[in-house]
């Protein structure tokens, strides 16, 4: 499942994209069929994501796969939450 947050808290107009089971292909098949470039994608912190903003950013908010959040707080509190359910 991937997680979003409608707005980064510590930057506007951007948004974050998870994957629960920190799925790459998963999170690479998104960024493909938003148009986001590669550079979106990032491998950090164990915490695979995408960065997007703009167009990109407006269309993951509208793809059926996507659960969106209204903060970055409760993106992570979600995402972690699934964390341990995969465990």
């Amino acid at each position: 499942m991937l997680l979003m947050d409608r707005e980064n808290l510590y930057q506007p107009g951007w948004s974050h994209v998870l994957s629960t089971t920190n799925d790459l292909l998963e999170l690479e098949a998104l960024r493909i069929r938003v148009g986001a470039p590669r550079m979106a994608f990032h491998l950090s912190d164990g915490r695979p994501h995408l960065d997007l903003k703009l167009e990109p950013r407006d269309r993951a908010m509208r793809d059926p796969a996507v659960t969106v959040v209204e903060t970055s707080r409760e993106l992570l509190l979600l995402w972690r939450a699934s964390r341990a359910d995969h465990r």
